[in-house]
């Protein structure tokens, strides 16, 4: 075995960070949806491109992920900083409090800053959700009139599609609105919004609210000239071999490293990784076989059992990728809420979600 590199922290994406560093550049006018396949390296991206920011940029950055989202209260506790002990001071005096520490923007400021008084308020009343939108817009207002830039960044939004305040309007809805006014409307602040649900991005992109108010950035599993440079850092011997078994997922890089350190030949760790995708794949056919997927289809729920989605996966025995016309609504659904498939809805393609996955397919597949 030759000799093992540290695993790179970054893996370089010139082309996706010259991208997102022009978008911000200039004057906010659309909201981005950042997207792409699990794995493929979006938030490490954004969180490269941040810390290159000059120091004139403050970001704000949310992760709908970090903890439990259920309710509008938990929102709550996701978008905002408490500063315990603080009084109702006014936005000025916040937004100068939180200026003055100078700390690196994307260690410092996981949540907005806000008193703990103000909080309170907004959180015993859930139903005042404009109250929620109409603080965040003066708190970068403020910001704006000191001479800063913010960059507000929510990552995974796609976990709130289904919260709804207390007078049953739809947070995201309103999210969608206060960004569309943040950006086309007044040109306050960037918003930056991240997914790696590729259904999720599908209703982004059929909203009426956001056509001509939005536009989409694709971080996708590397090219095979990138994906070969960065074996070159990851210290690949047979970079043949792992691009037939992993392609450019990034993900899949990491964990060929991880088991490279541990002993293993890359052969026998290719091996390992597509078996456990092999077993991933037989175990969810056989819980089709008693528990069919349930898809919805145009408001009619479609039961998708395991012959019937192992039948449909034959389309990726000769090709990795495909037309979506070409894949059954009900598999193509089934097999996105799965984890198995990558859909892509602005260029109207399906493919599996990794290179491994794609071998493992085929070899469950077999002659059939």
């Amino acid at each position: 075995m030759g000799k093992m590199l540290d695993i790179p922290e970054f893996v370089d994406r010139e082309k996706e960070i010259k991208e997102l560093k022009a978008v911000l550049s200039g004057r906010p006018n659309f909201v981005y949806f950042v997207y792409g396949p699990i794995n493929s390296g979006k938030t490490a991206l954004l969180m490269k491109v941040f810390e290159e920011l000059p120091v004139d940029y403050k970001v704000f950055y949310i992760n709908f992920r970090a903890r439990h989202v259920g309710e509008f209260t938990d929102l709550l506790k996701v978008l905002f900083e408490v500063k315990y002990g603080s009084k109702r001071k006014k936005i000025p005096g916040i937004v100068k409090e939180f200026l003055k520490a100078g700390a690196k923007v994307v260690e410092k400021f996981k949540g907005i800053p806000i008193p703990e008084k103000v909080f309170d308020y907004l959180f015993v009343d859930s139903r005042k959700v404009e109250d929620v939108f109409r603080y965040l817009e003066d708190i970068f207002e403020e910001i704006v009139r000191r001479g800063y830039r913010p960059v507000f960044v929510l990552d995974e939004m796609q976990v709130i599609k289904e919260i709804v305040n207390k007078a049953g309007r739809s947070v995201l809805s309103e999210l969608f609105n206060f960004a569309v006014r943040m950006t086309k409307e007044t040109h306050l602040c960037h918003c930056l919004c991240a997914t790696s649900d590729c259904l999720f991005i599908e209703e982004v992109y059929s909203n009426a609210r956001l056509e001509g108010r939005a536009e989409y950035l694709l971080v996708d599993d590397l090219k095979k000239e990138e994906a070969i440079e960065v074996y070159e850092a990851f210290g690949v011997e047979d970079k043949k071999l792992v691009w037939d078994y992993i392609g450019g997922k990034i993900g899949d890089m990491i964990k060929l490293f991880e088991r490279k350190k541990r002993g293993y030949s890359e052969r026998e760790a290719l091996e390992r990784m597509l078996r456990d995708e092999v077993a991933r794949l037989e175990s969810l056919l056989r819980a089709l076989k008693y528990s069919p997927l349930k898809v919805s289809v145009r408001g009619s729920i479609i039961e998708v059992k395991a012959r019937k989605f192992k039948e449909g996966l034959k389309i990726f025995k000769e090709k990795e990728e495909v037309l979506a016309r070409e894949v059954e609504e009900p598999i193509l659904l089934g097999g996105v809420q799965e984890n198995i498939l990558f859909y892509n809805p602005l260029e109207g393609t399906v493919r599996p979600q990794s290179r491994l996955l794609w071998k493992a397919i085929r070899e469950v597949i077999g002659d059939e």
